[in-house]
């Protein structure tokens, strides 16, 4: 299969490759083993690789409906954000001020600790350490920026977790134009999203374990994984497919994909590096519409964020292997001139599709119960670089029967309602895109808050996030 479509960072990889990529065997035999993972992306490449590392005596078998990488951890746009979906208030509903603050610093850590897998491991993904600068073209958004700061001090983060960038600081950075401010992050960092999925799956067969592709789960079982040739039996079994897990059975409405997509440019010339003056190399979050932009390792940029069109589809379909829509090209390159008009008429080299997970509380979470020995993780809604690795090692702390400050986390056990039937789903989706794109462009055009994102958010059970 020829998988240069998925996204830039395979492309980058089957080029170097000289071809396709070759795929691993599927599962065409039962087998037997300690611990079945369904899905070999981020979260349950980190989750086998901690269970490994910590119990190398363990059979620890994962099956993938296609390819290590082939979903939203071979298809981000490479930050590694110290960002959890669900405000401070939220997860200090499920345990306290403390718990809030806990779950923030474990976030922070997990960009860490990404790195430290990174460099322990030997995976070449170019991880990069830089921050992140998320920039208020409006005065409504630099209040709130300075408001975000502010309450991070109150909860007892300091001026080396985030500060407010006046506007000449700003411009200092990164020639944005238009930037009235900013808040600044120390904690985020910059990879190859492609190379670290696939580096960690190449760690988790090193160290024993066992990678079936092209072996699709059709149903999930206590003490089995079962795919139309053959079957995992295992004490433990993990559900980490995150917007894959709709074609499984049992698990319709679980987590439902939302859409999104991605645009790469060209090598930048001298001249226009000159003229960006992102020597920083930090990621960069913009709001109006919502978009995130990161700088890579060979001085391309990447850009995506919100799509102009309604992000879910009809039964949670998944997304389509290939480019963006042209609508979608246009509106990401124009934003991405609009920031930085030294760019105009820079190539676009690579445009791709993807899908990210939500649950019906908008707020990612690990659980396990030990009586059926089924696990389940996801639901990260598009910040899932870091928290992933945080799962992993939560994951590892519970099958292993391990209290301790990861199984403490409050995002631990905390159950999630399923998501309503079609077409409720569908036209709710609608109803909740319009609402919050409608107040987006009016809080745009006025400078003055918007009663509909409210309403949209309110609708939706999005609370807001962590970071």
């Amino acid at each position: 299969m020829d998988k240069s479509a998925l996204s830039h960072w395979w492309h980058k990889m089957e080029t170097a490759y000289g071809g396709p990529i070759p795929e691993r065997p599927a599962l065409a035999q039962d087998e037997e083993a300690d611990v079945a993972i369904v899905g070999a992306g981020y979260t349950g490449l980190y989750t086998a690789l901690e269970l490994l590392k910590s119990a190398p005596e363990m059979k620890v078998v994962l099956l993938d409906a296609n390819v290590a990488g082939y979903g939203a951890s071979g298809r981000n746009g490479g930050a590694v954000i110290a960002q959890l979906n669900g405000s401070r208030a939220f997860w200090a509903g499920r345990g306290g001020r403390q718990a809030a603050i806990d779950m923030e610093r474990a976030v922070q850590r997990a960009v860490k600790e990404v790195g430290d897998v990174v460099a322990s491991e030997g995976i070449e993904c170019g991880y990069a350490r830089n921050g992140v600068v998320m920039v208020a073209r409006t005065e409504l958004e630099a209040r709130r920026f300075k408001a975000g700061v502010e309450e991070d001090r109150r909860f007892g983060f300091g001026p080396e977790d985030s500060r407010f960038l006046p506007r000449s600081e700003v411009l200092e950075r990164i020639n944005i134009d238009g930037a009235l401010g900013a808040r600044w992050s120390a904690h985020c960092a910059g990879v190859d999203g492609g190379r670290l999925a696939r580096g960690l799956a190449a760690a988790v067969e090193r160290r024993g374990g066992v990678i079936y592709e092209n072996s699709p789960v059709i149903r999930i079982e206590p003490g089995r994984a079962v795919t139309a040739r053959a079957k995992v039996r295992a004490t433990f079994v993990v559900r980490a497919t995150e917007a894959y897990s709709e074609s499984i059975k049992g698990q319709e409405r679980s987590i439902v994909p939302i859409h999104t997509s991605m645009l790469a440019t060209e090598v930048l010339t001298d001249e226009q590096m000159a003229g960006l003056r992102w020597s920083g190399h930090e990621a960069l979050l913009a709001e109006h519409p919502f978009l995130h932009l990161q700088f890579t390792g060979d001085n391309r940029i990447t850009i995506g964020g919100d799509d102009p069109r309604v992000p879910y589809k009809w039964g949670s379909a998944p997304s389509a292997d290939g480019p963006a829509a042209p609508k979608v090209r246009d509106h990401y390159y124009g934003q991405l001139v609009k920031l930085f008009p030294v760019l105009d008429g820079i190539k676009i080299v690579d445009t791709w599709q993807g899908v990210f997970g939500t649950t019906k509380n908008w707020a990612p979470g690990v659980s396990l119960d030990r009586a059926t020995g089924l696990a389940v993780a996801g639901g990260y809604v598009g910040e899932g670089l870091a928290p992933s690795n945080m799962a992993g090692r939560t994951l590892r702390d519970l099958i292993l029967g391990r209290d301790t400050e990861m199984t403490r986390l409050p995002w631990t056990n905390m159950g999630n309602r399923k998501w309503e039937p079609e077409p409720l789903r569908y036209l709710g989706s609608g109803v909740i895109w319009a609402a919050r794109a409608l107040g987006d462009a009016k809080e745009h055009r006025t400078g003055k808050p918007s009663a509909l994102i409210s309403i949209g958010n309110r609708t939706a059970g999005f609370t807001g996030h962590l970071g």
